[in-house]
């Protein structure tokens, strides 16, 4: 499956930047909490093997401001006896992730963008016991293994909603900047997600109440 270069992303966010406000009144889901469910596909690559497609699930929490937000995520790329390397296997890819969101038009169908930071991590690399080299290097080979299974990046986000009520589904972009070459992960990571999250209530101190969508 083809993907969307991290450029595109970018150039989506500075895109929206200079949008005029449309959305000059307060939005009604402004200031509000949002908890959601996401699924859909993750692609990374290792230093073993080329770019690996597998289905994500994950969760979030957005707290709204005016016409932007602070997302906050957890996804996990399932796979199965995934090579790190030749010797080095695991299973998941789990990202952690926070980042700034801005929603600069207001309607039924809205497009939003972001940028934020985050880590991804190799879940649990394990030794492929087939190829063992013997106690002394296997442990060295693991220990090193361990070290280089998780590593920061960059984010950048594209995405569009629609909201009905507390309701809302989304389809989103995600592309990561690569990790440092010491890591069991490299190149760009890139996911499309979709899913649905729900208004909580109100993201405002002493203001009580369901909040919109």
């Amino acid at each position: 499956m083809t993907f969307l270069r991290p450029r595109v992303a970018i150039a989506a966010i500075v895109l929206a930047t200079a949008l005029p406000s449309i959305a000059v009144a307060q939005r009604d889901d402004s200031y509000t909490w949002k908890l959601g469910l996401n699924a859909g596909i993750m692609a990374y690559q290792t230093h073993y093997q080329n770019t690996k497609v597998v289905p994500t699930v994950g969760g979030q929490v957005l707290i709204m401001a005016h016409r932007g937000g602070l997302l906050l995520s957890v996804d996990e790329g399932i796979g199965t006896n995934e090579h790190a390397s030749q010797q080095v296997l695991f299973n998941d890819v789990r990202r952690y992730q926070a980042a700034a969101m801005a929603f600069p038009i207001a309607g039924p169908v809205e497009p939003y963008f972001g940028a934020g930071i985050g880590i991804m991590q190799v879940v649990g690399p394990r030794l492929d016991p087939s190829l063992s080299q013997g106690p002394v290097q296997d442990a060295a080979t693991l220990s090193a293994a361990e070290d280089a299974s998780s590593s920061a990046f960059l984010s950048f986000i594209a995405g569009v909603q629609g909201r009905w009520k507390r309701f809302t589904v989304f389809g989103q972009y995600e592309a990561n900047t690569s990790p440092s070459d010491d890591k069991l992960l490299k190149g760009a990571g890139q996911t499309l997600l979709g899913g649905l999250r729900i208004g909580l209530g109100s993201a405002r101190e002493g203001v009580t109440g369901l909040g919109g969508n």
